[in-house]
């Protein structure tokens, strides 16, 4: 036989074996509780299910919701009844997931139709801006700040572009993936653009084997392919992916018999519709601007490309900003364009397309908000502050509390813009851009050559309801709606942060937790 027909074999053996791990690779996982009778009412009235548990000895259990808010809250099985965690003592242990860009309206369709009975009905999560993971997830964590909005990003100090897809691959300098205890593989994430379901399967079945190996107390995951299924199928197509993670966590919850809290979650919404790229670079040369990776002159502008997404961050020399903002406005696409004062006590904020601007400022601690339209309502709370003077809400200044502006907003077009705006222009990642444009549903910014690869059914980043609301739930009672930044009680935060610190004991650790909620 031939050195050339001997390669030849090999090179058929290599691509046959590689080929069978890609058909093999990331199966559905299987799960031994599955539901065979339910109620026609799943909430309003006491209710039970019955389950059957399958594996060496099959069972038979009953699930049982005893007073009518549709969650499970009993159990009888061949070895006793158990309870819902917390209603007598807390777990032992606890399950905190992101699963990554599920919108609120999937979720909760899904609880209304009969599933997720381990938890309470889904609430709104409202994300960052630009609501995106990276911003979503540091402060989930109250982690200390990323590098940028996105893994590529501009360096002030450097006066450059830095990072893209070797930080993905690594997770280098990230520090929110340090302080989880699963999160994929960085090869793993551009997976789902090629084969989606398989990758999101494997995910899952990472997490699940990573879960049942740990002992750790407090448990922190992100699962990211759920994100990159709702950018290219819609809510309706993903449901069979959500619906296996129903049956994931509910595995997990039923074969710790009550003892195990879970707290799932994503970090922002999906506009769900079809999108195109916003001509940013386009316009912005046809305006006299020089689009560049580093500012030397007032008419250079530097602009992050990587994913496809519903925001731009622009970063311009000081003396460009309004400028450069009001420019801007006439961006197809643009919905709303934030500025940044350098001296970090407001933000000017235009509406795209018109002539509309107004100022928002806070005090020093961050905990009150002034709004002044100058020109119309581009955030749409002129009528909303004149409610709460009428109510004696301001202050003798016009101040808002922040308390009071969220429990207002957060299911507004542009849900609890004053904190998120405020969050943008004082913190959230080391190198914070000067402009932050909003796109409107359907549109996008980013990498041009990616575009070429894929078609969007919907994305994230922009400031309007859609792409900013997930969903959060839990063992036990959540707020209507709640800040990102809050969905992790800070206890379980600090148990998780403590394992790692040197000098704690496990015991310590269990201790931080035997509160109840």
């Amino acid at each position: 036989m031939s050195g050339l027909s001997k390669s030849a074999m090999v090179f058929v053996a290599i691509a046959a074996a590689i080929a069978l791990r890609v058909y093999f690779w990331g199966g559905p996982i299987r799960t031994d509780y599955r539901i065979v009778a339910a109620p026609a009412n799943v909430s309003g009235a006491a209710a039970q299910w019955a389950i059957a548990r399958g594996g060496r000895n099959p069972e038979r259990w009953i699930a049982r919701d005893t007073d009518g808010d549709g969650t499970w809250d009993e159990f009888t099985t061949p070895q006793g009844t158990f309870v819902l965690p917390g209603t007598q003592t807390p777990p032992k242990r606890w399950l905190v997931v992101c699963l990554d860009g599920v919108p609120i309206t999937a979720m909760q369709s899904l609880w209304d139709a009969g599933h997720f009975r381990e938890f309470f009905r889904p609430t709104a999560i409202v994300s960052t801006l630009p609501s995106d993971s990276e911003t979503a997830l540091t402060a989930a964590l109250h982690a200390a700040p990323v590098p940028g909005y996105e893994h590529r990003y501009f360096d002030r100090a450097k006066n450059t572009m830095r990072g893209g897809a070797w930080v993905t691959l690594s997770g280098y300098g990230i520090p929110y993936i340090r302080k989880l205890d699963y999160d994929p593989p960085g090869w793993s994430k551009a997976a789902p653009y090629v084969m989606l379901r398989k990758t999101y399967d494997a995910d899952l079945g990472r997490f699940r084997a990573a879960f049942l190996r740990s002992h750790k107390p407090v448990f922190l995951a992100h699962i990211t392919a759920s994100d990159a299924f709702l950018h290219l199928r819609t809510a309706q197509q993903a449901r069979p992916l959500l619906l296996e993670f129903d049956d994931a966590l509910r595995q997990l919850y039923l074969d710790a018999r009550g003892d195990l809290g879970i707290i799932a979650f994503s970090d922002h919404g999906n506009t769900q519709v079809p999108n195109h790229a916003a001509p940013l670079e386009t316009f912005l040369t046809g305006h006299g601007w020089r689009i560049s990776n580093s500012l030397h002159t007032p008419r250079d502008v530097a602009i992050p490309l990587y994913g496809l997404v519903g925001f731009a961050a622009i970063y311009c020399r000081p003396e460009s900003v309004e400028h450069l903002a009001e420019d801007l406005r006439g961006i197809e696409g643009a919905d709303v364009i934030v500025s940044r004062d350098p001296g970090g006590k407001m933000a000017t904020i235009r509406q795209a397309g018109s002539t509309a601007t107004a100022e928002l400022e806070w005090s020093a601690d961050g905990r009150r908000y002034r709004y002044n339209a100058r020109e119309g309502d581009p955030l749409e709370l002129t009528d909303l502050f004149g409610r709460l003077r009428a109510l004696g809400k301001l202050d003798g200044q016009g101040f808002a509390s922040d308390a009071d502006l969220f429990a207002a907003t957060s299911s507004a077009l542009y849900p609890d813009a004053a904190g998120r705006i405020h969050a943008w222009a004082t913190s959230g990642v080391r190198n914070p851009s000067d402009i932050m444009v909003s796109f409107r549903p359907g549109y996008f910014y980013g990498n041009g050559s990616f575009n070429y690869l894929v078609t969007l059914a919907g994305t994230h980043g922009g400031l309007e309801r859609s792409a900013t609301l997930g969903f959060a739930m839990a063992t036990f009672p959540l707020p209507v709606a709640i800040r990102v930044g809050d969905v992790i009680p800070a206890r379980l935060l600090e148990s998780a942060s403590a394992r790692k610190a040197p000098g704690r004991s496990v015991s310590a650790k269990a201790a931080a937790l035997s509160s109840n909620q």
